[in-house]
């Protein structure tokens, strides 16, 4: 059973922080952030598609998603991977392209819970609970599709 994502308090109320359980190891819920096919397979809300043009998965490396919203907009979003411990932990800049409004930090720390799999997923400086909202609704949307591609990659092997 999945643990249901909710919004923490924290001492910054901006700050957004998302738990999930999948029925996967450790090793398979990190690879699916730093493996671009199977990061461009879920990553973004469910109903819009993504590219991952870039996607360089080591310390000081680059990643850039295009996020294609059903009425054709494009939302360009990119970042900086500033730790990467497989497969407990990873922490990555995030902001849409041109707007310095948007940029935040997140954090994931992945714990194995027998053979499945918690996430915690942190993404600080959202700057208002309004904006925390709207990003929680849209990981917690990703998150849904990432236990959907979990899933079928599993099968798949």
């Amino acid at each position: 059973m999945n643990a249901a994502p909710h919004a923490a308090a924290h001492p910054d109320a901006t700050t957004l922080e998302l738990r999930r359980e999948f029925d996967a190891s450790p090793a398979a819920v990190f690879d699916a952030w730093l493996t671009r096919e199977q990061w461009a397979a879920w990553i973004g809300p469910e109903g819009m598609s993504c590219e991952v043009p870039i996607l360089e998965p080591k310390v000081g490396g680059r990643y850039e998603i295009a996020m294609h919203l059903a009425n054709g907009q494009v939302i360009p979003v990119s970042g900086v991977f500033e730790a990467i411990e497989r497969p407990r932990l990873l922490v990555f800049s995030w902001g849409w392209d041109g707007d310095p409004s948007r940029q935040s930090r997140i954090t994931l720390e992945f714990t194995a819970r027998g053979s499945r799999t918690e996430l915690l997923l942190r993404q600080e400086g959202l700057g208002t609970v309004s904006n925390r909202d709207d990003h929680g609704k849209g990981w917690t949307s990703a998150l849904n599709k990432l236990t959907r591609h979990l899933a079928t990659h599993r099968s798949a092997r």
